[in-house]
């Protein structure tokens, strides 16, 4: 009985010394928006004492007093663990599993942890660019990322984008990056045969932006020369969507918007165009010289008689866009899927633009045994658009908005378009209705592979992807269109196709011993593209209802062409970490590519590169407030062969045709020592994270591209007047840097900055000769910037003919009001000697700047982009001001010169302008800086508790606006601009371009 009761008493003691080492703890667990979640599971690790928190995310606990850890962990999210320590209260943010993944960063054939990249990579995520209005994802880099500039030369809907990569990488090639959608190397750029100005296709827009996860830009020669020879201009990584071991998740986004013209040119009215037409005859001829007398038709009436049409006014719309998209996303451990469906529409800001596109994707993946998993990919889209001729074309429609006069009426009585007898401008609006130029597009983007794992750290991955294009072009010009009056209609069809597959083979080995691990991959890689395409024109149309080309009883044209380029490339590269602070790897890609000549069809592209993660040393354990700081260097080769499929062969045309009978004739010289742009790149860059919460990336890098694609002249005695051959040389090096964090990270609220600038350098080292002019003031010469404007300086106005005679000989014809240039060679003459490099397109810095605050439900994001440093070259006002001719006229013209308004710097109106005022000069050239507010985003997401109640798992509303606002001295319509669309030698200039729109959007995110 004594031992009984010593051992209840013993027991009832350790009861109570158990009950007195326990503590209660609280806390509160949210999701990265700051969001409460309930039901999330609460443990001790190692026991078997936990709690789930309530509707507002609350939890509370009793733990032993020698507990250590606490784990946390909910469906779909990243389990958690906390070191309890002395803490009696816990506030914890969960990282959803795709929050997660975003620390894996995509690289070239495989992934790595962003800790241990040793090459220059950046990533933009998807989900921070969701529900924008973006037309593709070239559109989602802009201002992004330091070192990428992104311009959107034009508004036209489906237009193209120039992409560039730490600077202008080419004169003759393309200085576009490639693009690499789940592991399948794209089709870019514009397959259209048909012109209608500066703007061409863009083909990424055949891709829906909301399928994309993440987006990796691999800018050094270390993270790009594994790509080899396509790899000189950068690289674009894109993934889309996968599945994932969850719950299937059903997303429905869409949103509506309505868009408008920013900005106007003012014009004058008809009245004011009839005298200045009147001024600049007398001006030129002498007082009491009407119009008729030189020819003018209907213009010798008092200009108080005629009307006045505002063209910008009718051509200019509201235009609107529209998206809406709904996917699915779940799986099990063995098979995991995402599937949608897409659908865009945007009708233009001018009349009769618009692009829509389709889309759908699914995406599967299976594990078939534990040792063997199959993927697959497929993406489908077809993608239809009204074009308009513009940019650089005189019957564009904004362009004869401009160039047409204000003293024409939209439409005669009789209802027939309005138009001025002494021009061949056409009148806007016909140019909007009565053109047809319609293009579809269908695409397919498709992959399969199989990866299986051959030892523990041994795998071995086969991938085959296809991308096909196909696109079909319809043009139609009527009668009654000045353009085609004189052939009685003239139609244009087209068909282009492009089958592009690619079979890689990737052998990838990682292993850990102690403090050291590496990492080996070896790859096998062929691509083939197949081009084909059918172009006919036929004029002579019975009418204009019957548009097929067998209507046309004038057969004018009928061609097809073919083309096909090989590529087969074996890559080897190896990762070495010690201690996971000293990391090395190193690349060596050799490629054959059936572009160049026999004895250059081979190359080797190496690369090297490492990094010294600082704060893992021991004495930086006191240094609290850096949390991370890593220092790198890359140097590295890689190539450009993105040129024309037989630039290396000697080739004959058709077409040389005597009496019906066929013929052919040497076209091309041939060179076998042809080979591909090179670049080498030489990249030091620093890492660094302060506070636990501030990011810091600060690179400068220099990058020499040798063996540019230039044409050498040659004798004409030759039979040829030039031969490509490898001689030129560029350089582009510049300063980046990048700085994110949380300012302020609280429980209810949270304020996240992204910001990031750049200041590149360019610079022509070598030509193969002269300098080369380009577009209508753009110069390539040695020494100075691609991008460069040439042009006479300005001096003043000529006030009086005793100052004309005093200065050097401009014009026999110069009179006071005339425009008085600079002689720079001091040789008494005004000549072509006088000309210099007057400005740059090439900015001093760039950059963007993103705000993410959050207020419990509330998100209100703000994105700025910005330009500095950069001329624009106003080829508009060179028309629009140039006062010479029958062309429309600025409202700025009032301010020209008369013996009466002599302070001005705006010259007389004269006739023909004898003085040649209208010249290349700096007169056109206008500072291109800008901020614009980009995007603005104000969301509201409904607590979870709400949701609940309408069994919804999330419901978001937001709304937004895209161009709100650009603060610019530039007069044109648009700041950010490029009539030449995506071009190496042109950039920067503005002749009669579709402006972009300010774009007003509502819309939801539901998910179920």
């Amino acid at each position: 009985m004594r031992r009984k009761l010593l051992v209840f008493t013993l027991l009832c003691i350790c009861s109570l010394t158990a009950f007195a080492q326990e503590k209660t703890i609280q806390g509160k667990v949210t999701d990265e928006n700051a969001t409460p979640l309930s039901g999330v599971s609460v443990t001790v690790k190692g026991s078997a004492k936990g709690t789930v928190t309530d509707r507002e995310g609350v939890f509370t606990l009793s733990v032993p007093d020698n507990a250590r850890t606490v784990l946390f962990s909910f469906v779909n999210y990243v389990t958690q663990e906390v070191a309890l320590g002395n803490k009696t209260f816990i506030q914890v943010q969960l990282l959803t599993e795709e929050k997660a993944l975003s620390e894996v960063v995509v690289v070239g054939y495989g992934t790595q942890r962003k800790k241990e990249l040793t090459g220059s990579v950046a990533q933009v995520k998807g989900t921070d660019l969701a529900n924008r209005p973006l037309q593709g994802p070239d559109q989602a880099l802009r201002g992004q990322v330091a070192g990428v500039t992104v311009t959107q030369s034009s508004g036209t809907p489906g237009s193209s984008m120039n992409v560039n990569i730490r600077g202008t990488g080419s004169i003759n090639a393309s200085s576009q990056p490639l693009y690499v959608v789940d592991g399948v190397p794209i089709n870019t750029g514009s397959y259209s045969q048909i012109g209608v100005g500066g703007q061409t296709l863009n083909s990424l827009a055949d891709i829906n932006p909301n399928e994309i996860e993440s987006y990796e830009i691999l800018k050094d020669a270390a993270a790009t020369a594994i790509y080899g020879s396509r790899a000189a201009n950068g690289v674009v990584l894109i993934t889309t969507k996968r599945g994932a071991n969850k719950k299937t998740k059903i997303n429905l986004s869409t949103y509506y918007g309505i868009s408008n013209v920013a900005k106007k040119i003012p014009v004058l009215t008809g009245p004011q165009y009839v005298e200045l037409v009147q001024e600049s005859i007398v001006n030129r001829y002498g007082a009491g010289i009407l119009p008729s007398a030189i020819g003018l038709v209907g213009l010798d009436n008092a200009p108080s008689t005629f009307p006045t049409t505002n063209w910008q006014d009718e051509i200019f719309t509201q235009g609107s866009v529209q998206n809406h998209d709904i996917s699915a996303q779940g799986g099990n451990d063995k098979t995991r899927f995402f599937v949608s469906g897409s659908y865009f529409d945007q009708n233009g800001i001018v009349l009769k633009s618009d692009f829509k596109r389709y889309n759908f994707r699914l995406n599967l993946d299976n594990k078939v045994t534990d040792k063997f998993k199959v993927s697959t990919g497929i993406g489908l889209s077809r993608s239809v658009s009204n074009r308009l001729s513009n940019d650089n074309n005189i019957y564009g429609v904004v362009s004869t908005s401009v160039l047409l006069g204000s003293h024409i009426p939209a439409y005669n009585a009789n209802g027939t378009y309005g138009r001025d007898p002494n021009s061949s401008t056409e009148n806007p609006l016909a140019n909007a209705y009565e053109v047809t130029n319609l293009v579809a597009n269908n695409r397919i983007l498709a992959n399969i592979s199989g990866e299986y794992e051959i030892l523990k750290n041994l795998s071995f991955k086969s991938l085959f992807g296809v991308d096909f294009i196909g696109l079909r072009e319809q043009n139609f010009i009527p009668s009654t269109h000045l353009q085609a009056v004189g052939v009685r209609g003239d139609g244009i069809e087209g068909y282009t196709q492009d089958f592009n597959w690619i079979n890689e083979n990737i052998l990838t080995y990682k292993k850990s011993f102690g403090a050291h691990a590496v990492a080996f991959t070896g790859v096998a890689s062929f691509q083939e593209s197949v081009f084909e395409s059918v172009f006919a024109r036929a004029q002579n149309f019975p009418g204009n209802q019957i548009r097929r080309l067998s209507a046309g009883s004038v057969r004018v044209n009928a061609s097809s062409t073919g083309s096909s380029w090989g590529l087969a490339g074996y890559i080897g590269r190896v990762n070495y970490a010690f201690k996971d602070k000293y990391l090395v790897s190193g690349s060596l890609r050799r490629d054959g590519v059936s572009r160049f000549g026999e004895n250059k069809r081979w190359g080797t592209f190496p690369a090297v590169s490492g990094a010294w993660r600082i704060s893992e040393e021991a004495f930086m354990s006191k240094v609290k407030f850096i949390s991370d700081l890593k220092i790198r260097g890359s140097y590295g080769r890689s190539g450009n062969s993105s040129v024309a499929d037989f630039a290396s062969l000697s080739l004959v045309g058709a077409g040389v045709n005597y009496l019906q009978t066929a013929g052919l004739s040497p076209v091309q010289l041939g060179n076998p020592n042809l080979g591909w742009e090179e670049s080498e790149q030489t990249d030091i860059g620093l890492e660094m994270q302060l506070f636990q919460r501030i990011n810091v990336t600060a690179e400068y890098y220099i990058k020499n591209t040798n063996d540019l694609l230039l044409a050498r002249l040659l004798p004409g005695s030759s039979g040829f007047l030039t031969v490509t051959e490898n001689i030129g040389k560029l350089q582009n090096k510049g300063f980046e840097l990048g700085i994110s964090g949380d300012i302020i990270r609280r429980e209810d609220w949270n304020w996240n900055v992204n910001f990031n600038i750049t200041f590149p350098q360019n610079k022509v080292i070598k030509l193969a000769g002269s300098p080369i002019a380009q577009g209508f003031a753009s110069w390539v010469e040695e020494g100075k910037d691609l991008g460069s404007f040439r042009g006479y300086v300005v001096k003043g106005i000529f006030q009086t003919q005793a100052e004309i005679n005093a200065a050097p000989v401009h014009s026999s014809a110069t009179r006071p009001g005339d425009i008085q240039f600079e002689d720079l060679d001091k040789d008494g003459r005004i000549t072509a000697n006088d000309q210099r490099i007057i400005g740059s397109a090439v900015p001093d810095y760039f950059g963007g700047m993103t705000n993410s605050i959050s207020y419990k439900g509330i998100s209100l994001n703000v994105f700025l982009q910005y330009t500095q440093g950069n001329e624009v070259y106003n080829n508009t006002r060179a028309f629009a001001e140039g006062m010479n001719s029958i062309f429309g006229q600025a409202a700025s013209t009032l301010e020209r010169w008369t013996p009466a308004k002599t302070t001005t710097t705006m010259p007389r109106a004269v006739f023909g302008d004898p003085n040649n005022n209208r010249r290349n000069s700096t007169r056109w050239l206008e500072d291109g800086s800008f901020v614009r507010l980009k995007n603005v985003l104000l969301s509201y997401s409904l607590s979870t508790s709400l949701v609940k109640k309408i069994h919804v798992s999330s419901l978001r509303f937001f709304v937004q606006g895209e161009n709100l606002y650009t603060w610019t001295k530039y007069k044109g319509l648009d700041p950010e601009v490029s009539t030449f669309s995506v071009t190496n030698t042109s950039p920067g200039t503005d002749f009669l371009t579709f402006p972009q729109a300010r774009t007003i959007t509502f819309g939801l995110n539901i998910g179920l």
